[in-house]
Order: C-alpha cells, then sequence, then structure tokens
C-alpha cells in the first residue's frame, strides 16, 4: 500500500459550502476488536459544512464493562472536546470523565475502493467517495481507572461526498471480517427506484478480488446468522456468526420527525465452511418510517 499521505483515507475535510439543499459530509469510522482481551470498540467522526448532525463517538467495550461517549463536532474537524481521530496517522485519542483511549493503526492490505459500483445510492452529481482497508490496531484503554492494553484487528473506513442516509436508502447490510492472512468486505443497499447493489473484496497481500453477491441469513432478532458471498453469480464461500461478543448503536445524521435511518453494528467471531476462524463486525441499517 502506498504511504498515508497518499491514501484516500487521508482526504482532506471540506471546509468550503458545497452549495444545494443536500447535506455534504466527512465521515471517518474506526472499528477495532481483539476478543483475547475482550476488547470491542468504534471510533466515528462525521462532519458537514452546510448540515447538522456533526457529531465525534467513541464505543468501547471492554469485558462486557461498556462506556459511550458522544460530542458535536464543528464544520471542518475531527476533533470535539474530548475525541480526535488523525486522518494522517489513523490515531485515535480520547480522554474524557471515565474514559481514555489511545490507539495506533497501520494497514494490513490494500485499498477497497467503493466508488465504481455506488453501491451507496448517489445523490449529488459525483458518486460517495467511499474508501476502507485493514488495519493493526494497537494502544491502551482506560474505563473507570481499569487499565486494558489493546493489540488486535479493525476495520478503517473514510468517505466523503453528498448523502442523507435517511431519504434514499431504505435498508443495507455491511459484514466485515478479517482472517490471518485475509479479509472481507462487503456491503449491500436497497434505495429508491429498485437500486438493490452489493459491491465488496476479499482483501490479501496480493491485492483484492472483488465481489458482487451477498445473501444473509438472520437470527430471531434479525441479526447475523450467517452469510454467503459470491463471485459472476458463482459460490466464494459460506461463514457462519459464532454469536455477538458486543454491539452499539450508530447514530447517523441528525433528529428528524420522520423516516430516518436505524443502524446497529454487531462484534462476532465468524467460522467458514471450511473451518476458517474470523472475527469482524455485521452492520445492519433499516429506515423506520413510523412518525
Amino acid at each position: 500500500m502506498s504511504s498515508a499521505t497518499a491514501s484516500p483515507l487521508a482526504h482532506p475535510i471540506r471546509a468550503d459550502d458545497p452549495g444545494g439543499l443536500t447535506p455534504w459530509r466527512d465521515n471517518a469510522f474506526l472499528s477495532f476488536w481483539d476478543p483475547a482481551r475482550e476488547v470491542f470498540g468504534t471510533v466515528h467522526v462525521s462532519t458537514s459544512p452546510n448540515s447538522g448532525g456533526r457529531r465525534a463517538r467513541v464505543s468501547v467495550s471492554i469485558a462486557g464493562l461498556v462506556r459511550e461517549v458522544i460530542e458535536p463536532l464543528q464544520p471542518g474537524s475531527f476533533r470535539s472536546a474530548s475525541i480526535s481521530f488523525d486522518l494522517q496517522s489513523g490515531r485515535a485519542s480520547v480522554d474524557a470523565p471515565g474514559l481514555e483511549l489511545d490507539l495506533q493503526t497501520a494497514p494490513c492490505f490494500t485499498v477497497a475502493d467503493f466508488r465504481s459500483k455506488e453501491v451507496i445510492p448517489r445523490m449529488g452529481g459525483e458518486p460517495l467517495q467511499h474508501f476502507q482497508t485493514t488495519v493493526v490496531v494497537s494502544g491502551r484503554c482506560r474505563i473507570d481507572g481499569r487499565d486494558s492494553v489493546i493489540d488486535g484487528r479493525g476495520i478503517r473506513d473514510r468517505t466523503w461526498g453528498h448523502r442523507d442516509e435517511s431519504v434514499n436508502i431504505s435498508e443495507y447490510a455491511w459484514i466485515f471480517v478479517t482472517f490471518a492472512d485475509f479479509s472481507v468486505t462487503v456491503m449491500r443497499f436497497l434505495g429508491d427506484g429498485g437500486h438493490d447493489v452489493t459491491d465488496g473484496f476479499v482483501l490479501d497481500e496480493h491485492g483484492c478480488q472483488p465481489v458482487d453477491g451477498m445473501a444473509l441469513t438472520r437470527d430471531a432478532t434479525g441479526l447475523c446468522a450467517g452469510v454467503v458471498l459470491s463471485r459472476n453469480g458463482g459460490h466464494v464461500f459460506e461463514m457462519r456468526s459464532n454469536g455477538r461478543r458486543a454491539g452499539f448503536w450508530v447514530p447517523m445524521g441528525e433528529e428528524r420527525a420522520g423516516p430516518a435511518m436505524s443502524c446497529f453494528d454487531e462484534f462476532a467471531s465468524f467460522t467458514t465452511t471450511g473451518g476458517r476462524a474470523g472475527f469482524g463486525l455485521a452492520e445492519h441499517g433499516v429506515v423506520r418510517r413510523l412518525f
């Protein structure tokens, strides 16, 4: 992979107002897990030059002890009162009452580019810019005086462009799982006008292989029990969830009296039909239409 300064994950935040009525959003997202130490968490920052709903969020679970901090962001910034995310280095830090976090990240594989198929429906004149990579995550966390070292894996995500998840998306699912020598990231979006698009990749040291099909089996709560991934209509592989280890709600946009996106992340271990063991997350979003 190229250096961090050349990576799309380090793309600077837009400061000027693009005009128009559609919100422009700059988002960065880091989810991480160290199952051996029972550490799971997310740092999620979202800002905008022309819309509300700007926030920084950190959600962490250590051995079942959960803490969350959500703070407002200013336009053009990924730094709130207690939370900071650096686009160049991928470092995340939190210094809030009852929660301290300091994470370093380093990319494992190539960057996944989700632009070409416009899996997230377009709202502006250009497709949403959307990139992800697998990262090694190291650092420390303290919750209410309890310290934990973190030495695990994770997903780093960067998006920018016109978007409002509550307007032109009806439902979506995203699966990201890391294995010893590869990762899979696949998402499927349902939107207006019959939009039903799947896009994803198998990432390893050699590059990336596209995945264009995803079928989910859901458990009794409607979350992920299993997933089958396919390429060009052919079988790629199947994996089953071994049960949730942690989970967090994912706030998006701003409060509204109208249809609103409701999103949840579940952290779980997964096993392929060939016996390969991995860990990752399944994200589920659906627009709630009663208001």
